[in-house]
């Protein structure tokens, strides 16, 4: 049963329609739907309805994608928890259940180390083991319902109290799979290496990293201070040139060699593939919006240490009702905003727009030019951040979306470093949990990938102290080479030029995009970024080999950790997703999983830029959404 997932949901999401239904006074477009309890089948009086598993629909497979949108008078909120269960399942058949990898931690009594305190039972007596306890009462709202004085009982049905029935490891299948002749092995990732200090037991004196360097440190700049400075630039400048060239060399050699490992191309619908869009190379949201017939919206964040963060607000002008339940997008590293906005209509931007989503694609400091309340860009403070204080960002970013929408709660979507930082902040601050109803993790940046244990990031781990690395990368930005070549080449050359360099640096292939796609990721990729936020990725995350401590056995997050669905690709090898996944079926109690995504044949960025992503990614995205809103969130007068 291939995508189902009636074991594990035990009705969850129509008993969350039936508490919604109460408070609802407004016919929805489901109201004609039912279910045939002897066959689970569905049907539909909407003329509109698409099922989003279902390959032989061909809704989204032309360029009549966006004008037949399958909720053309749906209320962009007020229906987005009515749908019955099986409208959010798949129907496809024919698929083994022996093909979803399943885990029994029932007699290792290993895995109950660190965490006698919980009751690890299930409502069938079963032994929740590393499938995750159940707690009494649960903290985070999804767990539970919301009373009307505020308090919240255990729904039995529920799929956080469920964890422990029916989590398994979902393959959907991928295109990849019908040209691939054989399996690929997983990216194990690298080594857990012990002797590396962690960021609490750290002494500044002995591994002086950045999280430990007060930006006050730095003092007050005269005109001596700041000549010193930009010699010091000046030399920086010059060793990473000679560096940066001597990369382009490697990776236009591993490009033009013909023994290098390619992969089988996926298969993209022919129409798809050979359109002329007209679209030209931007590094603008605005400019992609406006193309596809979207609205943009600028905001700037100021965070509690006076950093301005740019953040981009989409929405469809031609779709009636409200905005609909708000969607927070974080990019990965040297990206923008624009990273969720280059596959056209088939963008998860704007995918989520047509689903009725309020959409907010964040940026971290320094992105397209923003500023500090304080400091200038040339000043050394400007940049002294690291990914804990972009983690910190984000518990402002998401006050303010919910300051701007009136909702109590949102989603988050995070890519790559856009998930290692939430992860970091859900770690970090009590309570910051119960602002997010689901945490969907693309590309998770728990555990490095095997492409970072080679040239040059060898070389860049040789750099251990904080001075020695401040005389080779700097302390302001990191590679000022590629901000230069942004500005000084023509749009198309630098996409291209960025697809080898990025090609060679972190091992990826374009066997599951589109080729025109690729010169748009690239000519906005390589932006300005912190050369301290580089230095925390060397040594506390590839040198390390975990974020985190994996040693320890008690769990990284608390109860209040928001539902959480994990995707990643077998062959990513940048970060690595199976120990992760791993490591919260064992030991991750309080974390309470909707969807684990294995993808077969995906890379880093394929969950976002795949060409079958909107139909295998994309889908279960928005049913992590849905099962997990609060049916009595709705937005504050005003709003």
């Amino acid at each position: 049963m291939e995508g189902t997932h009636n074991d594990w949901d035990d009705g969850e999401s129509e008993s969350r329609a039936l508490r919604a239904g109460s408070e609802m006074t407004e016919p929805n477009e489901f109201e004609d739907a039912y279910e045939d309890t002897a066959t689970g089948s569905l049907a539909l009086d909407d003329p509109y309805y698409y099922d989003p598993y279902n390959e032989d629909e061909t809704f989204g497979e032309s360029d009549t994608y966006r004008s037949t949108d399958p909720y053309p008078n749906r209320d962009a909120h007020d229906n987005l928890y009515d749908a019955p269960s099986t409208y959010l399942e798949s129907s496809r058949t024919g698929v083994d259940d022996d093909d979803y990898e399943t885990r029994d931690y029932d007699d290792d009594p290993e895995l109950l180390s660190g965490n006698e305190d919980h009751e690890w039972s299930t409502p069938g007596g079963r032994s929740a083991g590393g499938f995750g306890a159940l707690h009494s009462p649960p903290t985070h709202p999804a767990h539970a319902y919301k009373g009307k004085m505020g308090e919240y009982y255990p729904v039995e049905s529920d799929h956080a109290q469920s964890r422990g029935h029916g989590v398994y490891v979902e393959k959907p299948h991928t295109a990849f799979e019908d040209v691939a002749e054989d399996e690929l092995p997983e990216d194990k990732g690298l080594p857990f290496h012990s002797q590396e200090p962690s960021p609490a037991e750290a002494d500044p004196e002995q591994f002086p990293t950045f999280f430990h360097h007060e930006i006050g440190q730095y003092g007050e700049f005269n005109l001596v201070s700041r000549l010193m400075l930009e010699l010091q630039q000046l030399n920086m400048f010059l060793i990473t040139s000679l560096g940066m060239t001597f990369v382009v060399i490697l990776a236009f050699a591993r490009y033009f060699n013909p023994f290098r490992k390619l992969y089988p191309k996926a298969r993209v619908d022919f129409e798809y593939e050979r359109r002329i869009t007209g679209e030209r190379y931007s590094e603008r949201v605005q400019y992609y919006a406006d193309f596809w017939g979207y609205q943009c919206e600028e905001y700037e964040i100021v965070t509690k240490g006076g950093w301005i963060l740019k953040a981009h607000r989409i929405s469809d002008p031609r779709r009636p009702g409200g905005r609909g339940y708000p969607v927070v997008l974080q990019h990965g590293i040297l990206c923008t905003s624009l990273f969720f906005f280059t596959s056209e209509e088939r963008s998860l931007g704007f995918w989520l727009v047509d689903q009725g989503y309020d959409v907010w694609s964040t940026n971290i400091r320094s992105n397209f030019r923003s500023g500090h309340t304080r400091f200038k860009r040339w000043d050394p403070r400007f940049w002294a951040w690291s990914l804990i204080e972009l983690g910190d960002d984000l518990v402002d970013v998401v006050d303010f979306v919910l300051q701007e929408t009136g909702y109590k709660q949102l989603a988050y979507v995070g890519h790559s470093q856009g998930t290692g930082s939430m992860f970091l902040a859900l770690n970090k601050y009590k309570g910051f949990g119960q602002k997010i109803s689901s945490f969907t993790a693309l590309g998770p940046a728990v555990y490095p990938g095997s492409s970072l244990d080679r040239l040059p990031f060898r070389v860049m781990r040789m750099l251990p102290s904080r001075w020695t690395w401040s005389i080779v990368f700097g302390v302001r930005t990191f590679m000022p080479l590629l901000e230069l070549a942004r500005i000084i080449l023509p749009k198309f050359l630098m996409g291209h030029l960025g697809y080898i360099v990025f090609g060679y640096l972190f091992d990826f292939h374009d066997h599951n995009w589109v080729d025109r796609h690729k010169p748009k990721i690239f000519c906005s990729t390589g932006v300005s970024t912190s050369s301290e936020l580089l230095y925390y990725w060397i040594h506390c995350f590839v040198a390390r080999g975990c974020v985190f401590d994996p040693r320890v056995r008690s769990p990284w997050f608390s109860a209040e950790f928001p539902p959480l669905t994990v995707a990643y690709g077998t062959i990513d090898h940048l970060v690595a997703g199976k120990p992760l996944v791993d490591r919260l079926l064992q030991y991750e109690s309080n974390v309470q999983i909707v969807h684990i995504l294995e993808l077969q044949g995906y890379e880093h960025m394929d969950m976002v830029l795949g060409c079958d992503a909107y139909k295998v990614v994309f889908p279960k995205i928005k049913d992590t959404i849905v099962r997990t809103i609060d049916p009595e969130d709705v937005p504050m007068l005003g709003h």
